[in-house]
């Protein structure tokens, strides 16, 4: 990937520091996101941004104080000084750790969606070998298949490996191994390179690896419709009934409470603030949080 003006601003100004800083585990994590940038130009790109973010906080911060202090005249809170003061310095730690985060998170989504896709593109596969195509042929149409999402970049990646690098398609294919984040596609990917370097048949090889990925592929969807079900019970009885008890036997001892006079002003306007809690926050978060959940469920 051609750097632009700003990336090789960044490399030139802090790549020296950024060399000492590239571990294996980011460069392996770039090339699992298929983020095609070196370890050292990303590292300085994020040490440039994470200082300018400190920079501009911090001015912005300070003038912020100043306005308040000599035109506007507000008493400010030594306590307040010192949380813009250091609001910065927090900025740039959590935009350096996100941007060193962001590999390992892309490369997981794409571990994600390789897993998912992965049946039918070897079925697609096993289809084109069984008519005789070569592999190299074969890597070459998946890579224009769109349908099967990341499994069609890493099958572009094997067959630029061929075209454009002058590679033999084992030695593309072992390269891929190293850099796929999903293990079930270089354990396809391996047993290809054995297949070929024994003599085997891949057509036979191709077969079998598409029956067994749709067998895992529905005993996997089993599972998580399965897992669904508990959820659905779950959030019938913890957020629909259990919500709906709490609504109705609160209101219902503070009516009674009130007519035996036994609740007081204040103690009513405790039961009261109790209402506006499980209303306005207990309930909006159990709610987020089986959202959350079966989402998270139904896309892994």
């Amino acid at each position: 990937m051609s750097l632009n003006n700003y990336h090789q601003f960044c490399y030139k100004r802090l790549g020296r520091f950024a060399e000492r800083k590239v571990n294996e585990k980011l460069n392996a994590a770039l090339a699992s996101a298929h983020m095609d940038v070196r370890g050292a130009a990303y590292i300085a790109f994020l040490l440039m941004t994470s200082l300018l973010v400190f920079v501009v906080s911090f001015v912005a911060f300070v003038s912020f104080l100043v306005v308040l202090v000599f035109v506007v005249h507000v008493a400010v809170d030594i306590f307040l000084v010192v949380v813009f003061l250091v609001l910065p310095a927090i900025l740039f730690g959590a935009t350096y750790g996100i941007g060193l985060f962001l590999p390992s998170s892309k490369a997981k989504a794409r571990k994600k969606n390789i897993d998912v896709n992965l049946a039918y593109a070897v079925n697609f596969i096993s289809a084109m070998s069984s008519a005789g195509i070569t592999p190299t042929e074969v890597f070459k149409s998946l890579s224009k298949q769109e349908i099967y999402g990341e499994v069609k970049e890493e099958a572009a990646w094997i067959y630029r490996d061929v075209a454009m690098l002058g590679s033999d398609i084992i030695t593309s294919i072992r390269s891929n191994i190293e850099r796929t984040p999903s293990q079930r596609f270089k354990e396809f990917l391996q047993g290809t390179v054995v297949t070929v370097s024994s003599g085997g048949s891949l057509k036979t090889y191709f077969v079998a690896k598409g029956d067994q990925y749709m067998r895992e592929n529905r005993q996997m969807q089993k599972q998580r419709i399965e897992s669904l079900g508990i959820m659905a019970e779950s959030y019938v009885t913890a957020a629909v009934a259990g919500v709906l008890m709490l609504l109705i036997v609160i209101p219902l001892m503070m009516i009674i409470s009130v007519v035996s006079g036994s609740l007081s002003p204040s103690g009513f306007q405790e039961q009261m603030m109790l209402m506006y809690i499980i209303v306005f926050v207990l309930i909006p978060i159990i709610h987020f949080g089986f959202a959350f959940v079966i989402k998270s469920m139904a896309n892994g």
